[in-house]
This record gives C-alpha cells, sequence and structure tokens, in this order.
C-alpha cells in the first residue's frame, strides 16, 4: 500500500509520487551529451526538500540503462 513520504528520496513503489520524465530525460541529455565527444556538468539548485537527490537517483538509472558500455557510474550517497 502506499504511503505519502516528505523526507529523503522517494521510492515510487512505496510512495506516492508524480513522474518527471521530461526532467529526468533533459538531465539524462545534458550529462550524457555526445558520447563521442563526452557530456557535461551541471548544477542542480533547489532549497532542501524538493527531490534533487531523487532526480540524481533517477537520472543515474536512465543513464545505466540507456549507455551500459559508456559510463561507469559510482555511488550516490542517500
Amino acid at each position: 500500500m502506499r504511503r505519502f513520504h516528505s523526507y529523503g528520496p522517494v521510492d515510487c513503489s512505496e510512495h506516492f509520487c508524480i513522474p518527471r520524465k521530461e526532467l529526468i530525460q533533459n538531465c539524462t541529455e545534458q550529462l550524457a551529451g555526445n558520447p563521442e565527444k563526452c557530456g557535461h556538468y551541471f548544477t542542480v539548485w533547489a532549497p532542501r526538500q524538493t527531490g534533487k537527490t531523487w532526480l540524481m537517483l533517477q537520472v543515474k538509472k536512465e543513464i545505466e540503462n540507456s549507455y551500459p558500455d559508456r559510463f561507469v557510474i559510482g555511488i550516490i550517497g542517500k
């Protein structure tokens, strides 16, 4: 049964959440860029508890799924 969660990264299988597919896709494209020429760095600026960690965890999953042989991603702390 899903429940509301307001602290820490949201797990969409356990908590109510709104899909942010366009935002995740934009961040993924910005980081990956043209895989032959490398991607780009960017900063995520937002107030506390607005989904920054959740966003980066989703982008990490997307990059691992889309480019498994091109990028090695380290651990993202929670």
